[in-house]
Protein backbone atom coordinates (compact mmCIF):
# COMPACT_ATOMS: atom_id res chain seq x y z
CA UNK A 1 0.00 0.00 0.00
CA UNK A 2 3.02 2.47 0.92
CA UNK A 3 3.69 1.90 -3.23
CA UNK A 4 0.11 3.32 -3.54
CA UNK A 5 0.33 5.93 -1.51
CA UNK A 6 -1.60 4.08 1.13
CA UNK A 7 -4.95 4.74 -1.19
CA UNK A 8 -7.06 1.75 -2.94
CA UNK A 9 -10.12 1.65 -4.72
CA UNK A 10 -12.13 -1.65 -4.11
CA UNK A 11 -11.85 -2.99 -7.60
CA UNK A 12 -7.64 -3.05 -6.78
CA UNK A 13 -8.55 -4.81 -3.55
CA UNK A 14 -10.15 -8.06 -5.38
CA UNK A 15 -7.56 -7.89 -8.05
CA UNK A 16 -5.81 -8.82 -5.29
CA UNK A 17 -7.59 -11.41 -3.65
CA UNK A 18 -9.37 -9.62 -0.75
CA UNK A 19 -12.87 -10.90 -0.79
CA UNK A 20 -15.72 -8.64 -0.52
CA UNK A 21 -16.22 -9.86 3.07
CA UNK A 22 -12.90 -8.82 3.91
CA UNK A 23 -13.44 -5.48 2.38
CA UNK A 24 -16.59 -4.86 4.59
CA UNK A 25 -15.05 -6.34 8.05
CA UNK A 26 -11.91 -3.95 7.34
CA UNK A 27 -14.61 -0.81 6.58
CA UNK A 28 -16.57 -1.94 9.90
CA UNK A 29 -13.10 -1.81 12.05
CA UNK A 30 -11.35 1.44 10.17
CA UNK A 31 -8.83 -0.38 8.84
CA UNK A 32 -9.82 1.41 5.71
CA UNK A 33 -11.40 4.82 5.49
CA UNK A 34 -13.68 5.80 2.65
CA UNK A 35 -11.98 8.85 0.63
CA UNK A 36 -14.38 8.60 -2.20
CA UNK A 37 -16.91 5.98 -3.47
CA UNK A 38 -15.05 2.69 -3.63
CA UNK A 39 -11.89 4.27 -2.98
CA UNK A 40 -10.04 4.13 0.36
CA UNK A 41 -7.18 4.91 2.50
CA UNK A 42 -5.63 1.88 4.22
CA UNK A 43 -5.15 2.58 8.28
CA UNK A 44 -5.10 6.45 7.51
CA UNK A 45 -7.00 9.69 5.76
CA UNK A 46 -5.03 11.17 3.32
CA UNK A 47 -2.55 13.17 4.30
CA UNK A 48 -0.87 14.63 1.19
CA UNK A 49 -1.64 16.03 -2.07
CA UNK A 50 -0.22 12.95 -3.87
CA UNK A 51 -2.74 10.50 -2.19
CA UNK A 52 -5.16 12.99 -2.65
CA UNK A 53 -4.55 12.60 -6.60
CA UNK A 54 -4.37 9.03 -6.54
CA UNK A 55 -7.90 8.80 -4.73
CA UNK A 56 -9.01 11.65 -6.97
CA UNK A 57 -7.87 9.83 -10.21
CA UNK A 58 -9.30 6.20 -8.97
CA UNK A 59 -12.99 7.66 -8.40
CA UNK A 60 -12.86 8.52 -12.05
CA UNK A 61 -12.49 4.93 -13.00
CA UNK A 62 -10.08 3.36 -15.51
CA UNK A 63 -8.71 5.38 -18.24
CA UNK A 64 -8.78 8.71 -15.56
CA UNK A 65 -5.98 11.15 -15.90
CA UNK A 66 -5.13 14.18 -14.28
CA UNK A 67 -6.27 17.30 -16.27
CA UNK A 68 -5.91 20.95 -15.64
CA UNK A 69 -4.90 22.60 -12.87
CA UNK A 70 -3.97 19.38 -11.25
CA UNK A 71 -1.95 18.22 -13.83
CA UNK A 72 -0.11 21.75 -13.68
CA UNK A 73 0.42 21.10 -10.11
CA UNK A 74 1.97 17.90 -10.79
CA UNK A 75 4.36 19.29 -13.25
CA UNK A 76 5.38 21.83 -10.67
CA UNK A 77 4.19 25.06 -13.36
CA UNK A 78 1.63 25.83 -11.00
CA UNK A 79 2.30 26.39 -7.30
CA UNK A 80 -0.63 25.80 -4.50
CA UNK A 81 -0.36 26.72 -0.81
CA UNK A 82 -2.95 23.77 0.04
CA UNK A 83 -1.57 20.32 1.54
CA UNK A 84 -5.25 18.93 0.50
CA UNK A 85 -6.44 20.41 -2.74
CA UNK A 86 -10.05 20.95 -2.82
CA UNK A 87 -10.17 20.87 -6.61
CA UNK A 88 -9.01 17.67 -8.68
CA UNK A 89 -9.61 17.45 -12.23
CA UNK A 90 -9.65 14.49 -13.91
CA UNK A 91 -9.85 13.77 -17.61
CA UNK A 92 -11.38 10.01 -19.53
CA UNK A 93 -11.97 9.56 -22.99
CA UNK A 94 -14.50 7.04 -21.67
CA UNK A 95 -17.06 8.08 -19.28
CA UNK A 96 -19.52 10.65 -18.99
CA UNK A 97 -18.78 14.34 -16.91
CA UNK A 98 -19.02 13.70 -13.54
CA UNK A 99 -18.28 15.31 -9.69
CA UNK A 100 -17.69 13.25 -6.25
CA UNK A 101 -16.62 14.61 -3.19
CA UNK A 102 -15.03 13.39 -0.48
CA UNK A 103 -16.57 11.56 2.01
CA UNK A 104 -13.38 11.24 4.85
CA UNK A 105 -12.67 14.35 7.10
CA UNK A 106 -9.62 15.22 5.32
CA UNK A 107 -11.41 15.11 1.97
CA UNK A 108 -14.75 16.79 3.17
CA UNK A 109 -13.98 19.84 0.99
CA UNK A 110 -12.84 18.18 -1.73
CA UNK A 111 -14.60 17.70 -5.22
CA UNK A 112 -13.29 15.75 -7.91
CA UNK A 113 -14.55 16.73 -11.27
CA UNK A 114 -14.35 14.26 -14.33
CA UNK A 115 -14.65 15.63 -17.61
CA UNK A 116 -14.90 14.03 -20.88
CA UNK A 117 -11.93 14.91 -23.27
CA UNK A 118 -10.39 12.79 -26.67
CA UNK A 119 -6.71 13.04 -26.86
CA UNK A 120 -3.50 13.11 -29.16
CA UNK A 121 -0.75 10.76 -29.08
CA UNK A 122 1.78 12.55 -26.57
CA UNK A 123 -1.02 14.08 -24.36
CA UNK A 124 -1.02 11.72 -21.74
CA UNK A 125 1.94 10.86 -20.01
CA UNK A 126 3.20 9.04 -17.00
CA UNK A 127 4.83 11.32 -14.61
CA UNK A 128 6.23 10.77 -11.43
CA UNK A 129 3.53 7.48 -10.89
CA UNK A 130 0.66 9.38 -12.20
CA UNK A 131 -1.35 9.33 -15.80
CA UNK A 132 -1.43 12.98 -16.56
CA UNK A 133 -1.93 15.03 -19.94
CA UNK A 134 1.31 16.15 -21.05
CA UNK A 135 2.89 19.90 -19.83
CA UNK A 136 1.79 22.04 -22.80
CA UNK A 137 -2.10 20.26 -22.96
CA UNK A 138 -2.13 20.93 -19.48
CA UNK A 139 -1.47 24.55 -19.90
CA UNK A 140 -4.03 24.61 -22.26
CA UNK A 141 -6.96 23.39 -20.19
CA UNK A 142 -5.47 25.32 -17.17
CA UNK A 143 -6.09 28.86 -19.33
CA UNK A 144 -9.64 27.90 -19.56
CA UNK A 145 -10.85 28.79 -15.85
CA UNK A 146 -7.37 30.51 -14.89
CA UNK A 147 -6.94 34.50 -14.52
CA UNK A 148 -4.48 35.91 -17.19
CA UNK A 149 -1.75 36.36 -14.78
CA UNK A 150 -2.18 32.91 -13.40
CA UNK A 151 -2.00 31.63 -17.14
CA UNK A 152 1.42 34.21 -17.68
CA UNK A 153 3.21 32.17 -14.84
CA UNK A 154 2.24 29.05 -15.66
CA UNK A 155 3.28 29.47 -19.40
CA UNK A 156 6.70 30.81 -17.82
CA UNK A 157 7.68 28.15 -15.08
CA UNK A 158 6.70 25.77 -17.76
CA UNK A 159 9.36 27.36 -20.14
CA UNK A 160 11.82 27.87 -17.12
CA UNK A 161 11.52 23.84 -16.63
CA UNK A 162 12.22 23.09 -20.03
CA UNK A 163 8.38 21.83 -19.86
CA UNK A 164 7.59 23.90 -23.22
CA UNK A 165 9.86 24.47 -26.76
CA UNK A 166 9.68 25.95 -30.10
CA UNK A 167 7.93 22.41 -30.91
CA UNK A 168 5.34 23.14 -28.27
CA UNK A 169 4.20 26.86 -29.85
CA UNK A 170 3.01 25.36 -32.93
CA UNK A 171 0.97 22.32 -31.42
CA UNK A 172 -0.37 25.06 -28.48
CA UNK A 173 -1.64 27.15 -30.98
CA UNK A 174 -3.38 24.46 -33.31
CA UNK A 175 -4.94 23.36 -29.89
CA UNK A 176 -6.19 26.18 -28.22
CA UNK A 177 -7.63 27.74 -31.42
CA UNK A 178 -11.72 27.98 -30.72
CA UNK A 179 -11.41 27.32 -27.01
CA UNK A 180 -12.10 28.75 -23.82
CA UNK A 181 -8.98 30.48 -22.68
CA UNK A 182 -7.39 31.19 -26.17
CA UNK A 183 -7.27 34.56 -25.38
CA UNK A 184 -5.05 34.30 -22.40
CA UNK A 185 -2.56 31.92 -23.62
CA UNK A 186 -2.39 32.49 -27.78
CA UNK A 187 -0.45 36.32 -27.01
CA UNK A 188 1.85 34.09 -24.67
CA UNK A 189 2.32 31.72 -27.90
CA UNK A 190 3.10 35.14 -30.14
CA UNK A 191 6.04 35.89 -27.91
CA UNK A 192 7.84 32.64 -27.50
CA UNK A 193 11.63 33.29 -28.05
CA UNK A 194 14.28 30.62 -27.17
CA UNK A 195 15.80 32.62 -24.49
CA UNK A 196 12.47 31.38 -22.32
CA UNK A 197 14.42 28.53 -22.08
CA UNK A 198 17.65 30.01 -20.21
CA UNK A 199 15.44 32.11 -17.42
CA UNK A 200 15.77 30.83 -13.69
CA UNK A 201 13.02 32.85 -12.56
CA UNK A 202 9.60 33.97 -13.66
CA UNK A 203 10.28 37.82 -12.96
CA UNK A 204 13.25 37.05 -16.02
CA UNK A 205 10.65 35.73 -18.23
CA UNK A 206 8.30 38.57 -17.53
CA UNK A 207 10.77 41.13 -18.59
CA UNK A 208 11.74 39.09 -21.61
CA UNK A 209 7.93 38.95 -22.67
CA UNK A 210 7.66 42.67 -22.68
CA UNK A 211 11.45 43.07 -24.38
CA UNK A 212 10.01 40.78 -27.39
CA UNK A 213 7.05 43.01 -27.37
CA UNK A 214 8.95 45.60 -27.86
CA UNK A 215 11.99 44.50 -29.55
CA UNK A 216 12.51 41.06 -31.19
CA UNK A 217 15.63 41.64 -33.19
CA UNK A 218 17.69 42.24 -30.32
CA UNK A 219 17.42 39.52 -27.94
CA UNK A 220 20.15 39.70 -24.74
CA UNK A 221 22.03 36.59 -24.10
CA UNK A 222 20.25 35.27 -20.88
CA UNK A 223 22.25 34.26 -17.77
CA UNK A 224 25.53 34.61 -19.32
CA UNK A 225 28.62 34.95 -17.60
CA UNK A 226 30.81 38.55 -17.53
CA UNK A 227 33.50 39.07 -15.77
CA UNK A 228 33.35 35.86 -13.42
CA UNK A 229 29.43 36.51 -13.03
CA UNK A 230 26.31 35.46 -14.33
CA UNK A 231 24.31 38.15 -15.03
CA UNK A 232 20.53 37.94 -16.07
CA UNK A 233 20.44 39.71 -19.66
CA UNK A 234 23.38 40.64 -21.55
CA UNK A 235 23.68 42.68 -24.80
CA UNK A 236 27.60 42.26 -25.66
CA UNK A 237 27.77 44.52 -28.86
CA UNK A 238 26.25 47.56 -26.86
CA UNK A 239 27.75 46.64 -23.86
CA UNK A 240 24.94 47.07 -21.78
CA UNK A 241 24.22 44.32 -18.29
CA UNK A 242 20.05 44.10 -16.88
CA UNK A 243 19.65 42.70 -13.34
CA UNK A 244 15.94 41.78 -12.29
CA UNK A 245 15.89 41.68 -8.69
CA UNK A 246 13.10 39.08 -7.13
CA UNK A 247 12.96 39.84 -3.35
CA UNK A 248 13.84 35.91 -2.40
CA UNK A 249 17.58 36.77 -3.29
CA UNK A 250 17.94 40.08 -3.73
CA UNK A 251 15.68 41.47 -0.34
CA UNK A 252 18.50 40.72 2.77
CA UNK A 253 21.53 43.18 3.56
CA UNK A 254 24.08 40.82 2.83
CA UNK A 255 22.28 40.24 -1.05
CA UNK A 256 22.26 43.70 -1.50
CA UNK A 257 26.14 43.84 -0.87
CA UNK A 258 27.02 41.54 -3.18
CA UNK A 259 24.76 42.75 -5.80
CA UNK A 260 26.76 45.92 -5.60
CA UNK A 261 29.96 44.54 -5.15
CA UNK A 262 28.55 42.83 -8.64
CA UNK A 263 27.58 46.00 -10.02
CA UNK A 264 31.24 47.83 -9.02
CA UNK A 265 33.00 44.55 -11.26
CA UNK A 266 30.57 45.10 -13.94
CA UNK A 267 30.70 48.43 -14.11
CA UNK A 268 34.70 48.87 -13.78
CA UNK A 269 34.94 46.72 -16.58
CA UNK A 270 32.93 49.49 -19.11
CA UNK A 271 29.24 48.07 -18.57
CA UNK A 272 25.89 50.01 -18.05
CA UNK A 273 24.37 48.34 -15.06
CA UNK A 274 20.65 48.47 -14.70
CA UNK A 275 18.71 47.37 -11.76
CA UNK A 276 15.00 46.88 -11.43
CA UNK A 277 13.02 45.29 -9.00
CA UNK A 278 9.79 42.94 -9.09
CA UNK A 279 7.43 45.45 -8.75
CA UNK A 280 8.86 47.79 -11.45
CA UNK A 281 9.07 44.52 -14.11
CA UNK A 282 5.45 43.42 -12.65
CA UNK A 283 3.29 46.76 -12.49
CA UNK A 284 5.30 49.12 -15.18
CA UNK A 285 7.16 46.41 -17.74
CA UNK A 286 6.58 49.00 -20.44
CA UNK A 287 8.54 51.61 -18.81
CA UNK A 288 11.53 49.31 -17.88
CA UNK A 289 11.77 48.47 -20.94
CA UNK A 290 11.90 51.61 -22.22
CA UNK A 291 14.49 52.43 -20.54
CA UNK A 292 16.47 49.60 -22.03
CA UNK A 293 15.69 50.47 -25.49
CA UNK A 294 16.82 53.97 -25.06
CA UNK A 295 20.24 52.90 -23.70
CA UNK A 296 20.31 50.67 -26.41
CA UNK A 297 19.93 53.24 -28.54
CA UNK A 298 22.14 55.52 -27.33
CA UNK A 299 26.04 55.80 -27.12
CA UNK A 300 28.04 54.24 -24.79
Amino acid sequence: MAGHRWVASRSELSALSFSTLTIESWLASGRLIPLFHHVYGFGRDVETVDSAWRAGALVAGPGGILAGRSACELWRIVRSDRMIPLRIQVASSTRKPARFTGRSAALSRTHVEVVRRTFEDGECRRHEGFEVTSAPRSLIDFAVDASPLEVRFAFLEACRLGLFTRRDVAYCFRRVSGRRGARKLSPLLALWVPELGRIRSVLEGMFLLAWVAKDRRRMPLVNHKVCGYEVDCHWPDQGLVVELDGGAFHGDPLARARDAAKDRVLRAAGLRVFRFDYDAVADTPGLVVEQVFHALNSSR
